[in-house]
C-alpha cells in the first residue's frame, strides 16, 4: 500500500495538484461538510455510480492519467529534510533595585515563546544574562543580575519551555548599553534604564522539508 501511495504522489506531482482536503465529486463519497471521505491509507472512497469518465485528479490519479494520455513517469518527487540554523533574541527589562520582570519584558518573553513553539527546533540552547545598573557595590549587583537571569528562566519554564535548554548567568554592572555620565540622582536612575536587563540569547536547529523534483529517465526499449 505503501508503494502504491508513492505513485500517487508522483503522478499528483506531474499534474500539477495537491492530494488535500477535495470537495464532492459525482462518484465519490463525501461526509456532512461536501469533502470526500478517504479511507485509512488516503484513498477516495468510490459511491456505486463511479466510473472511469468520473475520476477525479484529486483522488485517483493513476486512472486520470491513463486517461488523458499524461506521461506520469515524467519526474520523481525527491522529499528530504534539511537543517537550518535558528537564532533568536529577546531582552527582559527590570525597575530598579528589583528582579520582577517589567509588562514590557513580559511581552517580549511572550513573542520570544510564540516562535519556539512555532516550529520543531532540535539542538536547542538558551543563554539567559542578567545584568545591572552601576549604581551599588558589585557583589550586590552581581547577585542581583543573577537573581534576574533566574527570574526570567522561571517564567519561560513556566510557558512551557524545557527547563534542561536553559542556562543562566549574572555579569552585574560590567556589561552597560549606556554610560550616562555626570548625571545624578532619580536622573542618573532613568538613564541607566537600559542597563537593567537579562538578553535571552536561543541557537537551534530547524529541520524543514525540502521537496524536489527531478527528470526520471525512461528504460530503453530492448531490441527484438
Amino acid at each position: 500500500m505503501k508503494k502504491n501511495h508513492m505513485s500517487k504522489v508522483l503522478v499528483l506531482a506531474v499534474l500539477g495538484v495537491s492530494s488535500g482536503w477535495v470537495q464532492a465529486s459525482d462518484g465519490y463519497v463525501d461526509d456532512s461538510s461536501k469533502f470526500i471521505v478517504r479511507t485509512g491509507y488516503g484513498d477516495c472512497m468510490h459511491t456505486k455510480r463511479w466510473s472511469v469518465p468520473n475520476a477525479i485528479v484529486q483522488c485517483d490519479p493513476e486512472i486520470v492519467a491513463a486517461r488523458d494520455g499524461v506521461d506520469v513517469a515524467a519526474v520523481e518527487v525527491i522529499l528530504r529534510m534539511q537543517r537550518n540554523p535558528v537564532h533568536l533574541q529577546a531582552d527582559a527589562l527590570f525597575g530598579f533595585d528589583s528582579d520582577a520582570i517589567s509588562d514590557t519584558g513580559a511581552v517580549l518573553l511572550d513573542d520570544l515563546v510564540g516562535n519556539l513553539t512555532a516550529a520543531i527546533l532540535l539542538e536547542q540552547k538558551i543563554e539567559i544574562t542578567g545584568h545591572t545598573d552601576r549604581i551599588g557595590n558589585d557583589v550586590y549587583n552581581l547577585a542581583l543580575s543573577q537573581r534576574r537571569a533566574e527570574s526570567v528562566r522561571s517564567y519561560l519554564v513556566a510557558k512551557g519551555v524545557v527547563p534542561r535548554y536553559i542556562e543562566t548567568k549574572g555579569v552585574g554592572s560590567a556589561e552597560p548599553v549606556v554610560e550616562c555620565p555626570g548625571i545624578r540622582g532619580q536622573a542618573l536612575i532613568d538613564c541607566l534604564a537600559p542597563n537593567r536587563r537579562t538578553e535571552v540569547e536561543v541557537s537551534a536547529i530547524e529541520e524543514v522539508e525540502m521537496r524536489e523534483e527531478v527528470p526520471v529517465e525512461k528504460a530503453p526499449i530492448p531490441a527484438l
